[in-house]
């Protein structure tokens, strides 16, 4: 299990068992509890900072993934209350803070991106938690014999063979082909569940118990006395001291910078807060229609920031699988793909980069939500987010009139496929064992908490729940582990979370019906419009062009190929259409379905 985890970690690895009074194994003992990890040397790269980490009378151990930026301050105080520390690891703060304040204070102070397993000799229990926006995975099992599995990657589990790879979550299944990935606890596979975001959990005399210890409503506060500079200087003075903590590091830390007004802004207030020493990295392919780099050059040359054109001219097709699989079950963004490759050229140069991921969720950047408010906004936001549109979508846009509930209008909206779809792609006998109601229930329950709320905070509050931490926060960590780079997201410190949630409506979208107001605001302190005001390309490769062209043969061949009774042979013209392009999203769902059937679940019994 530890060796599947070796790309997150290639730095080290520990190990540690245990007997049931607490004592280390001898050969020949039978283990209680065991803990493995992998390190990636990020802060103190000594032997010190080796884990499994005990406490002092090693009545506790931890293994941890990710960063606590705020660590210093707390060992200062822990320090204060009589706590030896014998590192400068952040882990020990996670240590020495359980012992203090328990598991339910620790959490609250802990500016970070984490994962942790804390295994409490005296209690006798396991303690699981994870950061509050869910930058760093973490997957379990509860076996039928009473045993707690987990992980920080599903292959871990596989490795270890604790997972029925043929029964599958067949709601999952149909969760991935209307949006692109599941959310919340459920994966793929039946027995394997995430931990939720903002959650702990603890094991404990066979009970399994999960706490829900941070969420965070949308509920905009107007403030008439404060102008459009004094949010700019509010903003910028908390995104500098979230740029500040995430520069921690004892290894080369880098900013990846394209033409969009998320990163161009973190690697703005980067270049001022360390007078351009931290370079920046933007990625460029021979087709000008997807290369922002050359825009991205130019804003770091205006902020005085060194950047470094990562150019890749490959062949894309022999890394489709790797790609798709690597993620351990179904998922369906294609920006996996230049993702992965901006990952593996930045981590030649740097072990660590701060990115502008969360920009568009906490500060309405989506095309969705203006989309939303044209539909079903007040009638100043429907004349404000009015556009011409073709008659197909047209159509479209009438037959969403009809829904009137707040969730129904969501679930619409996020849908990469509508769901008289799927009779196209499954089998009937798959189609029977789908209950729409358990595909929908994610997104419902966060819905429920937010019902009452205006159109575009319910929107944001769940795109914060669903589409960030299982889609975005997802293909992140999974493409830079991959390389063992390690990213940091400056608007994901909670703090601007809760910032931009209390931010009024006047500050999201301008009168003209232009987003992320307040951004584009504080980035043209130092950027000018001509250069951040140009059309945006998106993160992505020319997928679309490619199912359409040389590859649309190709990709049917791989569908009829797949040896699966749950789909449809035929689907494959449904998918690639002979005279038309089809949908690009659900071309790569199809491809990333043809890989995951043939790599998790070709070995193992039939489905159904």
């Amino acid at each position: 299990m530890c060796t599947s985890l070796s790309h997150r970690g290639p730095d080290a690895a520990g190990m540690l068992q245990l007997r049931s009074d607490g004592k280390r194994c001898s050969p020949g003992d039978t283990a209680f509890m065991g803990l493995a990890h992998r390190r990636l040397s990020i802060i103190d790269l000594t032997d010190a900072g080796r884990q499994p980490m005990p406490n002092e009378d090693e009545a506790i151990w931890i293994v941890f993934n990710g960063e606590c930026y705020n660590y210093q301050s707390l060992v200062d105080e822990l320090v204060r209350e009589g706590h030896a520390v014998r590192s400068c690891s952040d882990t020990e703060a996670l240590i020495h803070g359980y012992e203090e304040w328990g598991v339910e204070k620790l959490l609250p102070c802990l500016n970070g991106m984490f994962a942790f397993a804390l295994w409490d000799q005296k209690k006798r229990c396991m303690v699981l938690a994870r950061d509050r926006l869910g930058k760093k995975p973490l997957y379990y099992i509860l076996t039928d014999e009473g045993t707690l599995v987990f992980a920080s990657e599903i292959k871990a589990l596989i490795a270890g063979g604790f997972v029925d790879t043929g029964a599958l979550d067949y709601a999952a299944l149909a969760e991935f082909w209307l949006y692109g990935y599941t959310s919340g606890e459920r994966t793929v596979f039946k027995q394997v569940k995430r931990l939720e975001p903002g959650h702990f959990a603890v094991f404990q005399d066979g009970r399994f118990t999960k706490t829900e210890y941070w969420d965070c409503i949308f509920t905009p506060e107007e403030d008439g006395q404060r102008s459009i500079d004094d949010y700019c200087d509010e903003l910028e003075e908390l995104l500098t001291d979230s740029i500040r903590l995430r520069l921690i590091s004892d290894v080369p830390v880098g900013v990846f910078l394209s033409s969009g007004i998320d990163s161009s802004l973190i690697s703005a207030l980067t270049a001022k807060l360390t007078g351009g020493s931290v370079d920046s990295f933007s990625i460029g392919f021979d087709n000008d229609t997807f290369d922002e780099s050359k825009v991205a050059h130019e804003i770091a040359n205006h902020i005085g920031m060194r950047n470094t054109r990562l150019m890749v001219n490959v062949d894309f097709a022999p890394y489709f699988k790797p790609i798709a699989t690597h993620f351990d079950e179904l998922f369906g963004d294609s920006s996996a793909i230049p993702t992965f490759f901006v990952c593996r050229e930045a981590r030649k140069h740097v072990t660590v980069v701060l990115t502008g991921d969360a920009g568009d969720e906490l500060f309405a950047g989506y095309d969705s939500y203006t989309k939303a408010m044209s539909l079903w906004g007040s009638p100043k936001q429907k004349w404000l987010m009015r556009k011409r549109t073709s008659l197909f979508q047209s159509i479209v846009d009438f037959a969403q009139l009809g829904f009137k509930r707040g969730d129904e209008r969501f679930l619409s909206l996020e849908r990469v496929m509508p769901i008289s779809h799927l009779k196209h792609v499954f089998n009937e006998k798959l189609l029977s064992k789908v209950e729409l109601d358990e595909v929908f229930s994610e997104r419902q329950k966060w819905f429920s908490r937010v019902s009452e709320y205006d159109l575009l905070s319910a929107f944001q509050y769940l795109s914060i729940k669903t589409y960030l931490p299982d889609d975005v926060l997802v293909k992140v960590d999974r493409m830079s582990m991959y390389h063992a780079l390690e990213c940091r997201s400056p608007f994901l410190d909670y703090r601007i979370v809760e910032y931009a949630a209390k931010l009024p409506f006047s500050l999201k979208i301008d009168p003209h019906g232009e987003r992320k107001y307040l951004l584009r605001k504080l980035l043209g302190r130092y950027v000018p419009k001509s250069i951040t005001e140009r059309p945006k390309m998106g993160f992505s490769v020319p997928w679309s062009d490619w199912c359409t062209g040389r590859m649309k043969k190709s990709l049917q061949e791989e569908w009829f190929a797949m040896n699966s009774p749950l789909f449809k042979k035929e689907a494959a013209y449904y998918l690639f259409p002979e005279n038309k392009p089809g949908w690009p999203a659900r071309q790569w769902n199809s491809l990333c379905t043809r890989y995951f059937f043939e790599e998790m679940t070709g070995k193992h019994r039939p489905f159904l």
